[in-house]
């Protein structure tokens, strides 16, 4: 609701100014799809920069939800860096040097990425890849800085070589799949089987791909058994488990108590626990006697003897 909220335009038709849209969460939701969808039908002429706070923040999320809403993504894993990040990030919204950018070559065959380019602001690069047989012809860029058209062409045989480059284009190129498939135009069935070409031609990992690593210098003995085992993890920095997962522990089976049980034990607050805690979390053994009880007689029995004392001393004067 928040970012259908902030995407309703009461002057969508107004061209001299560029609406911007900042979106800052930590990205722990589980209606992804739906939050692209919402960008991708009613953007419109906003864009929309995702901030996201804390350790562990849903980079996926961010970096696709910047990406449709043609803006940029701003990581801030500390607390201390929040004010400086800002600031950068507020100075650039600023200064939007070209919006509206396209990119075309001149020689046929060439698969340019990604498809859709952000704005370009002052002090950030505009990174575009290409996967061509060749390099020959040119590249060229327009756009507008303010409402003035913008245009510039560069030699693609001027190009200097480089290593790995086809890797970050395949990464690139996956991802263009699967906005077009975020943006319905392009079937979940058609999406799964190119990003499948494109890993396997480039030999990475993907949504469709893994790398698998085999161990040839076993270690089991050939009687034993294989079994199955959870690994206990911690909880990213700054996170507590009672506000994560709720108050309750989880109920625990047999077979994952004993992992659960580390689990708990690492997934603790990064507080330190305060004495009212202890006492919530450890019960203490009693003790086999009524200690109070005891105490209070004791004190009972020093006064009453205080009293006969000073009763026998009265009587020895009289």
């Amino acid at each position: 609701p928040p970012l259908k909220a902030s995407l309703v335009d009461d002057n969508a038709s107004a061209k001299t100014r560029l609406r911007q849209v900042i979106f800052i969460t930590d990205g722990a939701i589980g209606n992804e799809q739906e939050m692209f969808a919402t960008l991708t039908s009613q953007r419109g002429r906003s864009r929309v920069f995702m901030v996201g706070i804390g350790s562990a923040p849903n980079s996926y999320l961010m970096t696709r939800a910047a990406e449709l809403g043609r803006g940029t993504f701003t990581f801030i894993g500390d607390a201390t860096h929040v004010t400086s990040r800002m600031d950068e990030l507020f100075n650039k919204l600023g200064n939007p040097s070209v919006t509206g950018i396209s990119a075309v070559t001149s020689q046929a065959g060439v698969e340019l990425t990604p498809a859709l380019l952000p704005d370009l602001y002052q002090g950030e690069p505009l990174l575009v890849m290409a996967e061509a047989k060749s390099l020959s012809g040119t590249l060229t860029f327009t756009g507008k800085i303010g409402d003035a058209p913008w245009t510039v062409t560069l030699p693609l045989s001027a190009a200097a070589e480089g290593k790995g480059i086809s890797k970050l284009w395949a990464h690139r190129k996956i991802a263009d799949i699967e906005v077009a498939a975020t943006m319905r135009t392009m079937t979940p069935e058609v999406s799964a089987s190119q990003v499948l070409q494109v890993a396997l031609a480039h030999q990475i990992v993907s949504s469709q791909t893994s790398l698998i690593a085999v161990d040839k210098s076993p270690k089991r003995p050939a009687h034993e058994k294989l079994t199955r085992a959870e690994v206990p993890l911690n909880l990213p920095a700054g996170w507590n488990f009672d506000k994560v997962f709720g108050q309750e522990k989880p109920m625990l089976t047999p077979k994952q108590r004993d992992a659960q049980a580390d689990f708990l034990q690492l997934a603790v607050a990064s507080k330190p626990i305060t004495s009212e805690q202890a006492v919530n979390q450890v019960q203490l053994p009693q003790t086999a006697t009524p200690s109070q009880l005891f105490a209070i007689i004791s004190i009972l029995m020093m006064m009453m003897a205080a009293m006969f004392r000073m009763l026998a001393m009265r009587v020895r004067l009289a």
